[in-house]
């Protein structure tokens, strides 16, 4: 089950953003989940949100490595801060379900203002969910 799991979040991650070049990915789809952790977290570090947000991913699902929320969370907010809308909408979600709904509210409207940041149709979606969910908190 959990490789069905990872490997539907692997075939998502891949069509969404193209990305099968990605060294982390490419390492995650031959299953070398600790190495692809490893290369997301020294892409994160090089500046690229986009592998800061498939860090935080692993590390909050516990695909094929031991789950880590709190250390899930600072790659989201490095994510976030290099404007993947991945990450502002992960943070989001983890905040609406701890019901910390002030932060919930805060990261979806930055979500709502990325439009700049679309790099495909999955990114649009997002935006446009992230915008009815802010407007939804009271």
């Amino acid at each position: 089950m959990k490789k069905v799991l990872i490997a539907g979040i692997l075939s998502i991650s891949l069509f969404a953003h193209g990305e099968s070049n990605d060294p982390g990915m490419k390492l995650l789809a031959k299953g070398e989940n600790q190495k692809a952790l490893q290369t997301f977290e020294q892409e994160c570090q090089n500046g690229n949100g986009w592998d800061c947000g498939n860090a935080g991913l692993m590390l909050y699902m516990g695909m094929g490595i031991k789950k880590n929320i709190a250390k899930s969370k600072k790659y989201y907010n490095k994510g976030c801060e290099l404007n993947d809308i991945g990450s502002c909408e992960n943070l989001g979600e983890i905040a609406y379900k701890e019901q910390n709904m002030v932060s919930a509210k805060g990261y979806f409207e930055k979500v709502c203002g990325m439009k700049k940041y679309i790099k495909n149709s999955l990114d649009a979606k997002t935006i446009a969910e992230s915008c009815k969910k802010a407007k939804s908190i009271k």
